[in-house]
């Protein structure tokens, strides 16, 4: 792994059986229990990270990621779906691409990237 990569990111979440629905059914994340209030997630390609389990989430206070998608209109039907919101719909960068956040279960936000497609 390179030097200064990121190779972690964690949220809070108040469930680890939302949190698998919510991403795994999202994403395909794999995850691993690591006692009653730690669950560590594999994300394909990586970086992977973690759950810590907490009673209640600020809304808002979590990092905000991007995870880099083919399509964002999938993603934004499936998260409704599963319980998530639409906080920033796709929304364009001038030639780059394509970005939306949404919410989790718990109100934590994660950023959707499509990049542009290259000639």
């Amino acid at each position: 792994m390179a030097d200064n990569a990121i190779c972690h990111v964690e949220w809070q979440v108040t469930s680890f059986d939302n949190a698998e629905k919510f991403y795994g059914g999202l994403f395909g994340w794999k995850f691993t229990k690591w006692g009653d209030e730690y669950m560590l997630f594999e994300a394909e390609g990586g970086p992977g990270g973690g759950f810590t389990k907490v009673d209640t989430c600020d809304a808002g206070q979590s990092p905000l990621v991007h995870v880099q998608v083919n399509e964002i209109e999938p993603y934004l039907s499936k998260t409704v779906e599963l319980g998530g919101k639409i906080a920033i719909p796709k929304t364009e960068i001038p030639q780059v691409g394509w970005f939306a956040v949404l919410n989790d279960i718990d109100g934590n936000i994660l950023g959707l990237y499509q990049g542009m497609k290259q000639d």
